[in-house]
């Protein structure tokens, strides 16, 4: 049960592909979520419930301000257009941002010396704020999650059942 860098970063492209982006953000956090059930389902249990609280639901209402943002963000015209192969392509706002971020979380996953931050416990809430914001806009959240949770010493089951 690995936690950071993973769907957001890769299934999110590749849904990107087939679906409106929305659309491919909002498939992606079904797959989330059904992954996220079936981690609660056994390791459930373990959760530190005062992180949950105090990460958890800032989490929550940042994600659903996230998830308002991207609404508005998709309903912005096309900022302009090409062609390739005789197909005619978009970029709108939405697509822009969302592909920024891909790059900017995927730089920040591959660079070593952010493997070693360790963001004190005391930032918690502001991590379930950040964490949660990029999660509703982007389903970008799983790195940022981890990057605020890993410093509360939980056991490697708490600390996925506390994330999740």
């Amino acid at each position: 049960m690995f936690s950071g860098f993973g769907l957001g970063t890769l299934l999110l492209p590749v849904f990107a592909l087939f679906f409106p982006v929305e659309v491919a953000i909002a498939a992606t956090a079904v797959v989330h979520f059904l992954n996220n059930l079936f981690k609660l389902s056994l390791l459930g249990r373990k959760a530190d419930f005062g992180l949950v609280a105090s990460f958890g639901l800032t989490s929550l209402v940042a994600a659903l301000v996230g998830a308002f943002v991207l609404t508005r963000l998709a309903a912005f015209e096309p900022l302009t257009s090409y062609e390739l192969n005789g197909k005619e392509f978009f970029v709108t706002p939405l697509k822009l941002i969302v592909g920024l971020l891909l790059i900017v979380f995927a730089v920040l996953e591959l660079t070593p010396a952010l493997e070693r931050l360790k963001i004190d416990r005391k930032y918690i809430p502001l991590g379930g704020l950040v964490s949660g914001f990029f999660g509703g806009l982007s389903g970008h959240q799983g790195a940022l999650r981890s990057a605020f949770l890993i410093k509360a010493g939980l056991s490697k089951e708490s600390f996925i059942a506390t994330g999740v």
